[in-house]
């Protein structure tokens, strides 16, 4: 089972119980292909879960999904592959795992997504039926191989350090941090960072919402020498950190969950990879905080919503570079 590139599949936060964010969810279903829980599990006992299929929208499964995770499901998936140049279905299948769940409960979900409008015509359910762990938990491995991003990056796993004449590698340890440079927003983050500092060193940086802490990293093994990397989610932090150790970064790249507006200094190069009205929020500060000669580069932005956020930032900056990938959007902005 695999999810279609860019399909925003919902799961829910094992210590949390919250809801995955819009564009962490797509990431997740393009590196680990399907999320599923993720318990390690002897061959001898392996666990065994519930598995319901229901056909829905293609344009509504990440709503069914949240509808389905909200109603119990560990974890939701869709079977069918898109592939690139082919037209999207229009109807997928939707698979929704559960530790447990009855028939009776089934129904009743079933006629939620019915009353909601998130079954397809022959949205009846493809059965219920229990299957076991074929070990979830470590499979997602052989999906996260090294691969390229722009001229110079190539990002690899810690159990593949791969290198490449001409590249510089980014050691990612994937965890619950959001950026493993698969999702559009990451690498076109990415990308613009490269542009930015090849168009001009830049002496200082701060990444917003560092998540796994790439952005970051990838400005530090450019050569900037002065980086603070912010984020509210401590769990995101801890892994940012491994990640900058990974890359030998550590002393170069300063981690906090200090608020944005604790901090009063202003930076060549800023990174803020996060949800559209969050960007919207920050653009009076994030504005402020940039050098005269300061490059801004936002990303997290779906493509119909990239000219609200550029009306935020244009009063004070101009608009350099619009780059739209799978439907999201990175946008560049300087003095």
């Amino acid at each position: 089972m695999a999810s279609p590139a860019g399909c925003q599949i919902r799961t829910r936060d094992a210590s949390t119980g919250e809801l995955a964010s819009r564009h962490e969810t797509s990431e997740m279903a393009e590196f680990h292909g399907t999320q599923m829980p993720a318990k390690r599990t002897s061959t001898r006992a392996r666990k065994s879960y519930v598995r319901a299929a229901f056909h829905t929208p293609a344009a509504m499964a990440d709503e069914a999904a949240g509808l389905l995770v909200a109603r119990g499901a560990l974890g939701c998936s869709v079977v069918e592959m898109t592939r690139p140049g082919t037209r999207p279905k229009r109807t997928v299948t939707l698979e929704a795992y559960f530790e447990n769940v009855t028939r009776s409960e089934i129904d009743r979900i079933r006629r939620a997504l019915d009353a909601a409008g998130m079954l397809a015509s022959n949205g009846a359910s493809n059965g219920v039926r229990r299957v076991t762990d074929p070990g979830w938990s470590t499979m997602w491995q052989s999906r996260f191989r090294p691969f390229r991003i722009g001229r110079r990056f190539l990002l690899v796993p810690p159990w593949q350090r791969d290198h490449e004449d001409g590249r510089v590698s980014i050691v990612i340890q994937p965890g619950q941090a959001f950026g493993t440079g698969h999702h559009p927003t990451t690498a076109g983050t990415l990308r613009a960072i490269e542009e930015a500092i090849a168009a001009s060193p830049r002496a200082s940086a701060l990444d917003v919402g560092t998540g796994s802490g790439v952005l970051a990293i990838a400005m530090g093994l450019l050569g900037v020498q002065d980086i603070i990397a912010i984020d509210v989610d401590t769990v995101a932090l801890e892994n940012a950190e491994e990640n900058a150790a990974l890359n030998r970064m550590g002393n170069r790249i300063r981690f906090s969950p200090v608020p944005l507006n604790s901090i009063r200094r202003r930076f060549d190069l800023i990174t803020a990879n996060i949800l559209t009205p969050t960007l919207i929020e920050f653009a009076p500060k994030l504005t402020q905080m940039l050098t005269t000669n300061g490059r801004v580069i936002l990303s997290g932005i779906l493509a119909r919503e990239a000219d609200e956020v550029a009306r935020h930032y244009a009063p004070s900056l101009r608009e350099l570079r619009r780059a739209i990938n799978r439907g999201w959007a990175t946008l560049v902005f300087a003095r």
